[in-house]
């Protein structure tokens, strides 16, 4: 199996011009799974229709081909809007050949209005992890990145839920994670039993370590992209991740990008040798300080989110020289509380 990514910007959430392209360069072959990530441009509210115009769009250009679809809107900042079409090719495997980039995906049922944002809605998820990653062949160890799109509930239940359910209503926070938890428990990194209503969104001890999880209003189930470094599975990419200790780690990213093998420029980023693929997921610790001091993230008209991205997008941008990036606002239970994660796709040397 080879894993092929090919990359699109978006003039709006609804043209998937650059995806049909292409599709129609991808090599001659059996086509085994597709999956395509987007950042697109929109308020990333509740009532964020783009996210569905981005779908709809994206469903048209793949003209029946059966794909997993994950979008994530909001590019304040510096960040392009964006596709990136992942395709695993069919091929033989070695098993005896180096790690490379192997591609699972599996969603959910819907999930029942009663389970919305609790311990149900996270083992879901992590029985949906489990079966992407069989689908990419892949241990849990070998999993670099989960990839989790998961649904918010929505306040029209608000009369017919208990007061604990009702509060859940509308909250996206919630919503990423139980979503990163219950990855977190098919990973190995987070214990299920300790996965309590209590502990969801309170407990900053209790986080996964290898996942990015989304919200949205446009789906009732969740969907499951997940990307593991697996030997023999073809191909030239491999995946690292990196935990960011804060939204303003860059020492972080460029640890990560040495470690992956990039080569500095005469200043010492990495603006002549960009990965294939950089995702990176930030968070501000509740109360909204860093590194010790006040910030207005929690305290503006403007949602958290609007706030991180502009600055990791700036970060990023200064380091790499791209503005191609899928950068996300929003790390609860997906890191410790404040901190986030970084990913990069590259071409293995040799």
């Amino acid at each position: 199996m080879t894993v092929l990514l090919r990359h699109y910007d978006m003039e709006g959430p609804g043209d998937a011009r650059g995806l049909a392209a292409a599709l129609a360069g991808l090599p001659p072959g059996r086509i085994r799974r597709i999956a395509v990530l987007g950042k697109t441009e929109g308020t990333a509210t509740l009532n964020d229709f783009s996210r569905d115009l981005a779908i709809a769009a994206t469903q048209a250009a793949l003209g029946g081909r059966e794909a997993t679809l994950i979008f994530s809107t909001g590019c304040e900042g510096v960040i392009t809007p964006h596709g990136t079409l992942m395709v695993e090719m069919e091929t033989p495997r070695d098993p005896a050949g180096p790690a490379r980039l192997a591609l699972g995906v599996a969603a959910t049922a819907p999930i029942p209005v009663e389970e919305y944002g609790g311990r149900g809605h996270a083992a879901s998820v992590a029985e949906a992890v489990r079966r992407a990653m069989a689908d990419a062949g892949a241990s849990a160890d070998q999993v670099a990145l989960v990839l989790v799109k998961s649904p918010v509930l929505p306040r029209r239940h608000l009369a017919t839920l208990p007061a604990e359910r009702a509060a859940r209503a509308g909250s996206t926070p919630t919503s990423r994670a139980v979503a990163a938890l219950g990855a977190g428990i098919a990973l190995g990194e987070v214990a299920e039993d300790r996965v309590t209503d209590a502990a969801i969104l309170r407990d900053g001890s209790l986080h996964s370590r290898r996942v990015m999880a989304f919200s949205g209003t446009e789906l009732t189930h969740c969907e499951v992209i997940l990307l593991a470094n697996v030997p023999g599975a073809g191909g030239d990419l491999v995946m690292a991740t990196e935990p960011l200790s804060d939204i303003i780690d860059a020492p972080a990213l460029m640890r990560l990008a040495r470690r992956v093998g990039l080569a500095p420029d005469a200043a010492g980023l990495f603006t002549t040798s960009a990965p294939e693929a950089l995702l990176v997921k930030v968070g501000v610790r509740p109360g909204g300080a860093v590194r010790g001091r006040r910030t207005t993230v929690f305290e503006s008209e403007l949602d958290p989110d609007k706030h991180m991205r502009p600055v990791a997008s700036g970060m990023v941008g200064a380091i790499f020289g791209t503005t191609r990036v899928f950068i996300s606002g929003g790390a609860e239970q997906q890191a410790p509380p404040g901190g986030g994660l970084a990913a990069m796709i590259v071409r293995a040397a040799g």
